[in-house]
């Protein structure tokens, strides 16, 4: 699949540069959306969820028809990951491992994933207003970090960070969303886990959330 959207991506991009003469039918915009919602676990029941972030840098496009867009972006992504209740994210030597608390108390234990990724969108507009978008999104993910902030007998608040945790470099997501005057919802589904095999828990994820277009 990671294959597949780059011979696309670069197939599209030779149908840019074939076009460009055709003003008309390309398309450049810079920061064209803004999407942020809620990321959780499709198949781990210690991974609580957490917040999906995701910024468009550029994308360009061409229009093959009437009320339609084939768009390549260039997006900057954010994913931080929650334990369920009781139990902490626990970094060492590149990896993580969720495991229960040994602490007083854990004010909070995040994961959090920095991340680019290159869509490849097709936006069909149904209405004046209203439009439906499908694609896939290639995603190059940097290493992982986690922060742990807890208490023990002695009441003082303690933080432990731990940084360069194994990834899977390159996934991928599969994605929709639906926006009616530049403001709607969407939905992500990545089919990949999140962490280099044995070196962090084992799940893949779901996003949804809103998304605001310019």
């Amino acid at each position: 699949m990671k294959k597949v959207l780059f011979v696309i991506a670069f197939a599209m991009l030779t149908v840019i540069g074939a076009s460009a003469q055709r003003s008309d039918l390309v398309t450049a915009k810079a920061g064209s959306n803004i999407r942020v919602g809620y990321v959780g676990a499709a198949n781990n029941s210690n991974v609580a969820g957490g917040v999906d972030f995701g910024i468009n840098i550029i994308e360009v496009g061409v229009k093959p028809f009437s009320g339609s867009s084939l768009t390549l972006g260039a997006d900057f992504l954010l994913d931080t990951y929650h334990p369920t209740s009781g139990k902490y994210f626990l970094s060492g030597g590149h990896s993580t491992a969720i495991v229960p608390s040994i602490f007083s108390k854990i004010k909070y234990s995040t994961s959090t994933v920095l991340g680019f990724g290159l869509p490849l969108t097709f936006t069909q507009r149904l209405t004046d207003k209203l439009s439906v978008s499908v694609g896939a999104t290639a995603r190059i993910n940097m290493n992982a970090s986690t922060r742990l902030v807890y208490t023990n007998s002695d009441n003082k608040w303690n933080t432990e960070r731990a940084s360069g945790i194994y990834t899977n470099r390159v996934t991928y997501d599969l994605n929709l969303s639906v926006d009616v005057d530049g403001f709607g919802i969407y939905a992500s589904y990545r089919p990949m886990n999140v962490f280099e095999a044995n070196h962090g828990p084992s799940y893949n994820t779901f996003a949804v959330g809103l998304i605001f277009r310019h």
